[in-house]
């Protein structure tokens, strides 16, 4: 047995803009499984890591890799702005052609917004966190209060709590957002911290709890220091583009079909509903096609190898 490097893994399942849940659709490895390995350092058996490159598009030796993808790799996405340094997944572009429509914004705009609603969110979280440590160093103050009163009682022992607001005073005046700066030795009982958990660091429970205060409009599953945000904007806009087709939209929000890549006279969400629905499926069977196509050439490949 292998062991598949988490980063990879994580790095094409987000580049595709799928969810664990969505992987474990499309691989026929359960989900339990996936984040397992996800979590690094297992082995995992030969044919789960064959289910899951294909599924992914890639060789199995490409999940087992020492390294992340380079700059140029294929399995990056998509330059969307070719004199930019970053790069913006299929998945986010189509979001960001959805939010203008649905705001009646351009895109170029959203972009440029998007270091300030950053810096926003950041705070916010960050000034939750020194709220709620306010909160553990009077409830610790209280209770030594109370206990000084109660003589025939062993002294107080708040250790425990006391590490954790030490601990978590030094991360929010470092300004990390994750929780990635908690060592080993900062807590005396020994546990285990999930440092820039996916679903658990302070960001992502801030960003998750936001999204659910502002109803349907967007959801949000995961967010960590070394992937890509794992969220949902604007399905009703999705829906509305194809008719309430399920399925059409769910290949545009998972950015299987390139919304920039549309025709001009199927852009006006106005109408011919059933013209965009039919550009949508044409242009899913095109890249499920060639998906297949590719896999079929890679296993010809690899039996051919000696």
């Amino acid at each position: 047995m292998e062991q598949i490097n988490p980063f990879i893994l994580k790095s094409l399942r987000h580049q595709k803009g799928w969810s664990q849940d969505r992987l474990a659709e499309m691989s026929g490895v359960n989900k339990q499984t996936i984040s397992r390995i996800e979590r690094g350092g297992k082995d995992t058996r030969d044919h789960t890591i064959r289910q899951l490159a294909q599924a992914l598009g890639v060789i199995p030796a490409e999940l087992t890799r020492k390294t992340l993808p380079s700059e140029d790799s294929q399995t990056e996405p998509a330059r969307r702005r070719p004199k930019s340094r970053f790069r913006v997944s299929d998945t986010a572009g189509n979001y960001l052609y959805l939010i203008s429509e649905r705001y009646f914004i351009k895109p170029w705009q959203v972009l440029e917004l998007a270091p300030l609603l950053f810096c926003w969110a950041a705070e916010m979280s960050l000034g939750e966190r020194r709220t709620k440590i306010k909160k553990l160093e009077d409830a610790c103050s209280a209770a030594r209060a109370v206990e000084r009163e109660m003589r025939h009682l062993p002294p107080s022992n708040l250790m425990y709590s006391e590490e954790k607001i030490t601990a978590e005073t030094r991360s929010i005046e470092a300004n990390d957002i994750f929780g990635m700066c908690f060592g080993d030795d900062d807590f005396s009982d020994g546990s285990l911290h999930n440092q820039g958990d996916d679903e658990d660091n302070p960001f992502a429970v801030f960003l998750s709890k936001l999204t659910a205060e502002i109803g349907d409009v967007a959801t949000f599953e995961g967010f960590s220091p070394i992937d890509y945000p794992i969220f949902e904007v604007c399905r009703k806009e999705a829906l509305d583009m194809v008719g309430g087709d399920e399925v059409l939209a769910e290949r545009i929000l998972s950015g299987i079909v390139d919304l920039y890549e549309m025709p001009k006279e199927l852009q006006d969400f106005a109408g011919k509903t059933e013209d965009r629905a039919a550009w949508v499926q044409a242009q899913a069977d095109a890249f499920i096609k060639e998906q297949l196509k590719a896999i079929e050439r890679r296993n010809k490949t690899k039996e051919a190898a000696p």
